[in-house]
């Protein structure tokens, strides 16, 4: 029961970080966020591991959690290279041709998410969850595909800046995702039928759209568009 619990928490905890309800560089602390969630300590502390592990809060030993502070320029230079990365990956994929599996993979995650973005209600906790899976397996499998082995080290790299990679989004706005899963739509079929630089064009787009969506939530003040064109310079 605890981690159902715990998943909850931390989606919550997510938006709210996400929101800006919590300063850049606050302490969270176990016992305030019980109080402020109604819950044990346990699944607080799980919920704070996971977003930990995304990329929203600092660790260390003697400070506990930290809001990690996010630089509009940073994640824009990231997103700058994960589109330059992953767009290379989509055409190597297309160019080498999908395997079987592969491609049975990629349609399998386009066409779920296809279901549970059917309706327009808010997503609920299972529904997130789902999302982010097959995004996540949309992505490596064409990484994979492209079988060259400097492209995943390079990702990684990319991968360290905050809500870059996984995708990190505020509302998980139905609308939003359906837009996602209809690029992954076109950039599967770009690649099933071989065309690398059709391919190579759409991830990139596909990611950089991401890229100013996510600065708008997170900087909304400043203009994704004038972030991602500075870091393109």
């Amino acid at each position: 029961m605890t981690q159902p619990i715990a998943q909850a928490l931390s989606a919550r905890l997510r938006d709210m970080i996400l929101a800006g309800e919590f300063q850049a560089g606050q302490h969270l602390r176990e016992v305030q966020l019980a109080q402020l969630f109604g819950a044990s300590r346990t699944p607080v502390r799980l919920a704070l591991a996971a977003n930990e592990k995304d990329g929203l809060l600092e660790y260390s030993p003697n400070r506990g959690y930290v809001v990690r502070p996010f630089a509009g320029e940073d994640i824009a230079a990231a997103f700058e290279m994960r589109a330059q990365i992953e767009g290379l990956a989509a055409r190597k994929a297309a160019e080498r041709g999908l395997s079987p599996e592969a491609a049975r993979r990629i349609a399998e995650t386009i066409d779920t998410d296809a279901r549970v973005l059917s309706g327009d209600a808010p997503l609920d906790d299972g529904a997130r969850e789902a999302w982010r899976a097959n995004n996540a397996v949309f992505h490596k499998t064409i990484i994979e595909a492209a079988d060259n082995r400097f492209i995943g080290p390079a990702l990684q790299t990319v991968q360290r800046i905050p809500g870059v990679y996984p995708p990190v989004l505020a509302s998980y706005d139905p609308v939003l995702l359906r837009k996602y899963n209809g690029h992954h739509r076109r950039i599967g079929e770009c690649i099933l039928a071989r065309q690398g630089t059709r391919a190579e064009f759409l991830m990139r787009e596909h990611v950089f759209e991401a890229g100013e969506d996510i600065l708008t939530s997170l900087h909304p003040a400043h203009g994704p568009a004038q972030d991602l064109a500075g870091a393109a310079e």
